[in-house]
């Protein structure tokens, strides 16, 4: 491996981390901000006389058109007054989709895959209990298992900066197709990215990011709007 290519391998790792940790960073805000979301907006919507409880039964085909079905629902036991609450996290506008996988793609997913799947058994061979020979400490040992299950996830997620790290920390060499895994990881910061701007792109995230109390109040307004075709001065 040339040395730009080996810089341009460490600067793909240094960015999909970053891109993993923002997503992660950024979906806690998302559940954090749901339920003062929720709770803006039904003090909101009472002080305007807007009753939540029925638009939602008037408009119930229309929010299961607007809503993913994957969209996270807020605890009906916190605002029992209203039947199935309305989840923070809508998308407030179009944004891009998510890359499409064309089959190339898809063989550098399976080869690279592969690649840190191997990395992860010789990571075993280090940390797994059943592996280790000789005699640990009771600390080391949970240790060990606590970094073995940390690299099982990270395997699991595709999230193989954490191998390389662990890899790097125990001197354990790892597959040698630099090349690929550049051409991987930046398909997978795109898709990271589309993620990402989805996630910022909700009402919970822009809510968030709300300063004052009229900005919150107007972005009632055109959740409001945009659920049920109502404006509320």
């Amino acid at each position: 491996m040339g040395a730009s290519e080996k810089i341009r391998w460490k600067r793909m790792v240094n960015e999909i981390r970053f891109l993993h940790n923002e997503k992660e960073l950024i979906e806690q805000i998302n559940e954090e901000a749901s339920v003062e979301f929720q709770e803006h907006y039904v003090k909101f919507a009472a002080q305007k006389g807007v009753d939540i409880k029925q638009l939602n039964k008037q408009h119930e085909e229309r929010i299961q058109e607007i809503y993913n079905t994957n969209t996270p629902k807020i605890s009906s036991e916190k605002f029992s007054d209203i039947e199935e609450p309305t989840p923070g996290a809508l998308v407030v506008c179009n944004t891009p989709s998510e890359p499409e996988t064309e089959y190339g793609e898809m063989q550098d997913n399976t080869e690279v895959h592969d690649s840190f799947n191997k990395l992860f058994k010789r990571l075993a061979l280090k940390l797994h209990p059943d592996k280790i020979t000789g005699a640990v400490t009771i600390e080391q040992g949970m240790e060990n298992l606590r970094l073995f299950q940390e690299a099982k996830e990270a395997l699991d997620k595709r999230k193989y900066f954490v191998l390389l790290d662990l890899a790097e920390k125990y001197g354990i060499s790892q597959s040698r197709n630099y090349k690929q895994q550049i051409r991987w990881m930046k398909k997978e910061c795109e898709q990271l990215e589309v993620k990402i701007a989805k996630q910022k792109d909700t009402y919970n995230y822009i809510f968030a990011n709300c300063e004052t109390d009229e900005q919150k109040d107007n972005l009632i307004r055109k959740f409001i709007y945009q659920l049920f075709g109502i404006q509320v001065q």
